[in-house]
């Protein structure tokens, strides 16, 4: 159980957060491939990557609050499952998250803006990881950073239509229109970290309705949402901690 434990803080912050199509995989590269060179845009690959950060960017700033429920699965690389989970995701901007799985184990991870806590009541035990070192090079934080710096270490592009599709179709959204989805690949500058890719896709609301990560182990995985809200009232004990008693911490910080 501790490992199912860790492998969630890792899936959330650190590693990897699954479960389908992603756009390095064969389909989706033989589209790419086969795309007309007449549907080519005009601009230079700077314009478009500033172009398309920006429209992330304020996708993103209008979700002050997001709540939903969460449906995982990890796949590796030769598509078997390896890891599923259900549950309930919390974030707001900046710098806080609270993930809580009811499925298959009851596990709680909150990541305060300060340190990134994994209570993993099965074990008693907390442990306590700094934030910052969790999730060092990792895309994710771009969900909840509202820091310059911090954006500019990663590449960003949306993805056209078609590509959005494949994807979204893996991702079993249920959207009876795709071509309303937006998808933003999100690739770290610096080469060598754990995260390869993440794709953010967005419904006809503009609210985020999937995120699919590709690991360094060429494990893919996606999260799905549903029951979406972006405005709610926020408990003020959302974002922290107790520990019982009973409970090892783990402080490595």
């Amino acid at each position: 159980m501790k490992n199912k434990a860790m492998y969630l803080v890792r899936s959330v912050l650190l590693v990897a957060a699954g479960a389908t199509s992603f756009v390095l995989n064969a389909q989706t590269q033989a589209s790419v491939e086969a795309a007309p060179e007449s549907m080519a845009a005009p601009e230079t690959t700077s314009d478009i990557d500033t172009n398309d950060t920006s429209a992330l960017k304020t996708l993103l700033s209008n979700m002050r609050q997001f709540r939903a429920n969460f449906a995982q699965t990890v796949v590796d690389a030769q598509q078997n499952v390896v890891h599923e989970a259900q549950g309930v995701l919390v974030m707001t901007r900046p710098d806080k998250l609270r993930w809580e799985t009811t499925f298959p184990d009851e596990t709680l991870l909150i990541a305060d803006g300060e340190a990134v806590w994994n209570v993993d009541t099965f074990v008693e035990q907390v442990t306590v990881l700094s934030q910052a070192n969790a999730i060092k090079d990792n895309p994710v934080m771009l969900l909840t950073s509202t820091d310059d710096s911090t954006w500019s270490m990663f590449s960003i592009s949306q993805l056209d239509n078609e590509l959005s599709q494949l994807l979204e179709q893996g991702n079993r959204l249920g959207q009876e229109n795709t071509s309303n989805l937006r998808s933003f690949q999100i690739t770290p500058k610096q080469q060598g970290g754990q995260i390869l890719t993440l794709t953010l896709t967005f419904n006809s609301d503009n609210e985020l309705a999937a995120l699919t990560m590709l690991d360094a182990q060429q494990q893919i995985s996606t999260l799905t949402f549903s029951d979406i809200e972006t405005t709610f009232p926020l408990a003020a004990d959302t974002f922290e901690v107790e520990v019982p008693d009973s409970f090892i911490i783990d402080d490595q910080r």
